[in-house]
């Protein structure tokens, strides 16, 4: 191509870059024009649900237009998650995902109907949640040694529960077993709801599951917290040892919290999940919202979209390694 070609054949290029980009900021200056969809891949209930709510109730009042979450639980977020893959990214169709199930599903699953990471965007990784080791409270395990002991003196017969096959409280507790050389024996529920419900109702010895969702069963003396899974003990448990402190310390690189985020279709502008970006995490700045985020064991975030794409990527490998060790497959 001679310069004298070139030379316009680039600023059209540049033309068209341009125009595109302004289309884009024009249309993120209207959005959103009708009400937002925002997918949670399990029941009512449990920290996912929680979360997005916390969403639909301040939104709202920045942007015009109502948030409204949708529960499509089943197969530990899979399928919500393939709705909203080949939904349009116009913007008006997001999902709250934990990190647990979304990341770890993409080695446990042989044919997802999506790419975890090549399908989506993220909008703003918005909390790291703890995870607690709970028992019901009428059971004779007061500690997390307790649990070891019962598992060893009674191989195969101690059971624990989790929101799903494939979840990350599903991994917690086979990485529990390979550390404690333990025979368990997981009972897996359509969501943390219904897991949290069997738990207290003595149906399984023990379980896995995320601070929000147990705060209000050990409020309630259903569920008696015998360890967490943070690094530091917290403020909503003080008298809950930490893994650590319990003789159990996590395997080195692997962090039991779980990430609480949005992602959305990949073909969504930027300029749209810049928007969207800003108005979650002025939601979750709120004093208010920050009070409840500490009460449940939460720690705020607020990402960067990037920031969120970047941490998803990295969890897809390194769960990848955890599950062939574990051999967990649920297909």
């Amino acid at each position: 191509m001679t310069k004298a070609v070139f030379v316009p054949v680039l600023l059209a290029s540049l033309g068209i870059a341009a125009s595109n980009a302004y289309a884009q900021a024009g249309a993120a200056a209207k959005f959103p024009e009708r009400p937002i969809r925002l997918v949670v891949g399990f029941p009512p209930g449990g920290a996912t649900d929680i979360l997005a709510r916390i969403l639909s109730q301040h939104m709202p009042e920045s942007i015009g237009q109502p948030v409204v979450v949708d529960n499509r639980g089943g197969a530990s977020g899979t399928i919500a998650a393939g709705l909203v893959a080949k939904a349009p990214g116009d913007g008006y169709t997001i999902m709250m995902v934990p990190s647990g199930p979304f990341t770890i599903s993409v080695s446990t699953y042989s044919n997802l109907p999506y790419d975890a990471v090549r399908d989506f965007k993220g909008v703003s990784l918005l909390a790291w949640v703890t995870n607690v080791v709970v028992v019901p409270q009428a059971s004779p395990v007061k500690s997390l040694q307790d649990l070891i002991r019962m598992a060893k003196e009674k191989p195969g017969q101690t059971t624990f529960s989790s929101s799903g096959s494939g979840s990350l409280h599903h991994l917690a507790g086979e990485v529990l077993k390979r550390l404690t050389v333990t025979e368990m024996i997981h009972v897996p529920f359509k969501g943390a709801g219904p897991a949290l419900g069997a738990l207290a109702s003595s149906e399984v010895t023990f379980g896995f599951t995320s601070m929000p969702s147990a705060v209000p069963l050990i409020q309630a003396k259903r569920l008696r917290p015998i360890a967490v899974t943070s690094e530091k003990r917290l403020s909503a448990l003080p008298d809950t040892p930490t893994m650590t402190e319990a003789g159990v310390p996590p395997p080195p690189g692997l962090d039991i919290r779980e990430w609480y985020g949005v992602i959305m279709p990949a073909a969504t502008p930027a300029a749209i999940v810049n928007k969207l970006n800003e108005e979650m995490v002025k939601a979750f700045k709120r004093p208010d919202v920050q009070t409840r985020l500490t009460q449940m064991g939460a720690e705020f975030v607020g990402s960067s979209p990037r920031a969120l794409d970047t941490q998803l990527a990295n969890d897809v490998k390194t769960w990848a390694k955890w599950v062939k060790e574990a051999g967990v497959r649920v297909d």
